[in-house]
């Protein structure tokens, strides 16, 4: 074992038995990671889901004969807003 070795040990056990604050186990660390990403991704998608449904609806208010442009202002508006 060279000196280097020798002298990590008792610090890398420690760090060991320390752990992460807030950490009980490697798998529960994982877990929360998960838990953390799929609450991330969901706060992500939902405002651009709105935002594109909004303006689908825009869209086809827009198309209508005749247009109707107060419904598809209020939409945009919404999309707006939400950015």
């Amino acid at each position: 074992m060279t000196q280097r070795k020798r002298a990590e040990g008792p610090e890398r056990e420690r760090l060991r038995q320390l752990g992460r604050p807030g950490s009980l186990t490697p798998t529960t660390d994982v877990s929360m990671m998960g838990e953390f990403a799929a609450s991330l991704a969901h706060d992500i998608k939902q405002p651009i889901a709105a935002a594109v449904t909004d303006a689908r609806t825009s869209l086809r208010w827009l198309q209508r004969n005749p247009p109707e442009i107060e419904e598809a202002r209020e939409a945009v508006s919404r999309v707006v807003n939400g950015g």
